[in-house]
């Protein structure tokens, strides 16, 4: 990783339709003399969203291009539930941005093919990783 920040200078309008990616250009300081010129590499660009929650992948089920999580009511039960995240993610998380409320609790281990609708689970409580 390199350790200084640059500033994109041009950006392709043209959107690689296999990748989504886009090729640009951009601008570093240099004063160590690592970079040459020429040289190709990953950008990383801050994102920063409000009002979402992070959970793991892991705790998500797909059905028909759909995201789904497991809340655990009251009683101790699981409801299944359909939930919206954005487009892009980092691989292990999802950022919902809908469909979830601050509290609630999700279940994160097991959600595979045995965990049914209106199962009766036993939770246990574990900290977040994020």
């Amino acid at each position: 990783m390199y350790p200084d920040k640059g500033k994109i200078e041009t950006l392709s309008g043209v959107i690689d339709q296999s990748t989504g990616s886009v090729t640009m250009r951009a601008g570093f300081p240099n004063n160590r003399y690592i970079l040459r010129s020429g040289g190709t590499g990953n950008i990383f660009i801050p994102h920063q969203e409000k009002g979402v929650i992070l959970i793991p992948q892991k705790a998500t089920t797909d059905l028909q291009d759909k995201k789904f999580v497991y809340l655990v009511t009251d009683s101790s039960t699981v409801r299944q539930t359909e939930i919206q995240i954005l487009p892009i993610d980092d691989g292990k998380n999802y950022v919902v941005t809908s469909g979830l409320k601050s509290g609630d609790t999700v279940v994160t281990e097991g959600v595979g093919s045995t965990l049914k609708n209106g199962m009766q689970i036993k939770p246990k409580e574990t900290n977040p990783e994020v």
